[in-house]
């Protein structure tokens, strides 16, 4: 009998929140910046706005726990403005031991940054703003893509809950 209402999970490998830097190169050349969530030692989620297809391979550097490493990987899934799931591939000895490093230091209790996450990415939160708030949380996200690159889901969250 199939399964209808309850979702399967297909994870290999146990997933931890994080947060992180990933820069995404394709044929040597850099495509884009996004910030790293959600991490296991097979693979990572990267919000993005700007989607590479499904299928797609890709360099990545990733830079979590003040740990940097260069990986392999292939996009295994799209969530239209929000992210991509990328899959690890042919990862060398080295590689694999840096990556186990950072799943140690972001799977520890000890690290603000651990927490184990749900079986898929988080969905879109509504997010209300007032007319009187807005020129005050544009400035406040302005500030933030300067100072980090990019805006995440949950520094929008923060930054909107903040000018409540």
């Amino acid at each position: 009998m199939a399964e209808s209402s309850e979702k399967v999970n297909r994870r290999q490998s146990q997933r931890f929140s994080c947060t992180g830097a990933a820069e995404i190169s394709q044929q040597g050349s850099r495509w884009g910046w996004g910030r790293v969530n959600d991490l296991s030692t097979i693979g990572c989620y990267i919000e993005i706005v700007h989607l590479l297809p499904v299928g797609s391979d890709a360099q990545l550097r990733l830079t979590i726990a003040d740990i940097s490493v260069d990986l392999a990987a292939k996009v295994v899934s799209n969530d239209l403005g929000i992210g991509m799931g990328m899959e690890f591939v042919a990862a060398t000895p080295e590689q694999l031991n840096k990556l186990a490093q950072i799943v140690s230091r972001v799977s520890t209790t000890e690290s603000p940054t651990a927490r184990q996450t749900e079986n898929s990415p988080p969905g879109p939160t509504p997010v209300r703003i007032t007319r009187e708030a807005a020129p005050v949380i544009l400035a406040k996200i302005v500030k933030r893509i300067n100072e980090n690159g990019v805006l995440t889901r949950q520094d929008l969250l923060e930054i909107v809950r903040s000018t409540d």
